[in-house]
């Protein structure tokens, strides 16, 4: 997993306008007149905020812009920091070029508001350092549904926020469709709920928000210490490190990095390749909380050394105030060392909700799961501890590289990958884990051998997947190229180029079949009108051979 999210922030070089015209900054420039030119920049950011037009690209020199409280109302531009100024405004380096917008406690250091129109295009803020403002950014597009394509990357986020009120995000305040959150490192923030990010607004939809570092930041109510999110979108490679919540009454709160809130049980929020160390709740969900009849999807995510005082070390799953349950599917996850002052406290704990594991690893945990209040589990080709009913579920060491360091890969006599040299090498032992998960799973991003079929963990169905001792004999010969389109699908999904009497077999991430027929044709379309939103896979079998291919349904 670490090669994976190795993130190398601000190796960024713009060289070109992205917007229509360019207009420049830098605080140190002692000359007049001011008119946004290279050789005559404006001396403040807002002064050439008000005369930029959507489209048009600020940018900004190196240095300190003090007392801060930008607006950008009714209008896109794309603010970018980082260049050396004194006339050079070709090249953007943020590493060399620090350019720091230092905030008040009364407002925002930047403040989107996008409310009036509908706005072609699309906005940036990229290259600074935010900091000691009431928010670090704040994105505001009211009940209009106008605010959007925005991306925020490329920063150091850090030392904003409020204590004391209702504040949602106290490092950026999210809202808005389309918005791309990512390369950021965003720090010791804090506000009531979501101290790195927040965002609770119906409006969210398609967010993205990945590859950041969302480190010590403090929640001081009691959901969500590093974010509270919901609407739709996608949270991945991003690390989540010593968030914590409920700093204000440490007697209960939930979810110490995550807090995940839906209504609307048609939305999804898919959870992937993350990593969750020493975070911590008061009471559960050491890093995630699922709560409000909200549905996560979790891929190839890893938790490790997360403390509750209660069950619920890692991931607690709960119900809307009206009963609606909250639904979380993990694939390809591994839980690990997380802690609870329960002697019998799970790291999974379940509430009047439902959750489904599969090819998961659950290890060192003291408990693995816990359910109350007819709380379901379905757990199913998992590697336990505890041991627990289900099919294809083991209990035995998982045989993990050096897990005490961070290091999940499982071990393999055939080969092993090891994230600090970039290289391949040998163990004596081979994982139980590996070549056990679900049959039907998707394991076509495992490098060969691969043995036919997925590893267990957070590393199964990827290019970092141990080595099987020998891939299985199948008749290669026996499948064609077949493709699946549209993907994502809406309404109807078509398979394509099968070869007569194919038996072709849909399961969802928790391994239920959904769909399964001989095909006597080349072709088949197939109603998915009815299939929940989430992952899918499609098997394909003819003579012996098995091809798998995965699809999303995204209504």
């Amino acid at each position: 997993m670490q090669k994976t999210v190795l993130i190398i922030f601000f190796v960024v070089w713009y060289s070109t306008s992205i917007g229509q015209r360019q207009i420049c900054v830098d605080g140190n420039f002692t000359g007049s007149p001011e008119n946004g030119t290279p050789s005559n920049p404006y001396r403040t950011i807002q002064a050439a905020i008000n005369e930029a037009l959507s489209g048009d690209t600020i940018k900004v020199a190196k240095g300190m812009y003090s007392a801060q409280a930008l607006q950008i109302v009714e209008k896109k531009v794309h603010l970018l920091g980082g260049y050396a100024g004194s006339g050079d405004f070709n090249h953007a380096n943020p590493l060399a070029n620090e350019t720091l917008i230092e905030g008040t406690e009364e407002a925002p250091c930047i403040f989107i508001d996008i409310q009036g129109a509908s706005i072609a295009g699309s906005m940036t803020i990229s290259g600074f350092t935010i900091r000691n403002g009431q928010r670090g950014i704040e994105l505001t597009g009211g009940w209009s549904g106008f605010l959007d394509n925005i991306a925020i990357e490329n920063n150091i986020i850090e030392n904003n926020g409020t204590t004391g009120t209702s504040q949602r995000g106290g490092g950026i305040g999210l809202d808005g469709k389309n918005v791309i959150i990512r390369k950021n490192v965003i720090r010791n923030n804090r506000s009531d709920r979501g101290a790195a990010i927040g965002g609770t607004s119906s409006h969210i939809e398609n967010f993205l928000v990945a590859d950041n570092i969302i480190d010590s930041n403090k929640g001081y109510g009691d959901h969500g210490g590093g974010m509270i999110i919901s609407g739709t979108g996608t949270i991945i490679r991003n690390i989540f490190d010593g968030n914590v919540t409920a700093m204000a009454d440490p007697s209960y709160g939930w979810g110490g990095a995550i807090c995940v809130v839906n209504e609307d049980t048609l939305k999804l929020i898919t959870l992937s390749h993350n990593i969750y160390r020493n975070n911590y709740a008061p009471d559960r969900g050491g890093a995630v909380f699922v709560d409000e009849a909200a549905k996560v999807l979790m891929e190839h995510e890893l938790f490790y050394d997360n403390r509750t005082k209660k069950s619920g070390s890692a991931i607690y799953v709960d119900e809307h105030w009206d009963h609606t349950p909250s639904v979380l599917y993990m694939n390809n996850c591994t839980v690990w060392g997380n802690s609870t002052d329960e002697p019998d406290g799970a790291a999974l704990f379940v509430q009047s909700s439902s959750a489904h594991i599969q090819n998961c690893i659950f290890w060192n945990n003291g408990s693995d799961f816990d359910s109350i209040a007819e709380g379901h589990l379905l757990v199913e080709y998992t590697l336990t501890q505890q041991g627990f009913t289900g099919s294809g579920n083991i209990s035995s060491d998982p045989l993990f590289a050096d897990a005490p360091n961070g290091d999940f890969h499982l071990k393999s006599t055939n080969g092993r990958f090891n994230p600090l040299t970039e290289e391949w090498e040998n163990d004596e032992v081979n994982s139980p884990a590996i070549d056990a998960g679900n049959p039907s799973s998707d394991y076509s991003n495992e490098i060969e051998p691969n043995g036919g079929r997925v590893n267990l963990g957070c590393y199964g169905n990827t290019p970092e997947a141990s080595k099987s001792k020998a891939n299985a004999v199948v008749n290669e010969t026996a499948l064609i190229s077949w493709t699946i389109f549209p993907n994502p699908a809406k309404g109807n999904i078509t398979i394509a180029s099968l070869q007569s009497g194919s038996n072709v077999i849909i399961t969802n991430i928790a391994g239920r079949k959904v769909f399964n027929a001989v095909i006597k044709s080349e072709r088949i379309n197939i109603n998915t009108a009815a299939f929940d939103n989430g992952v899918y896979i499609i098997q394909v079998v003819n003579n012996g051979a098995v091809e798998a291919k995965k699809f999303i349904v995204r209504k």
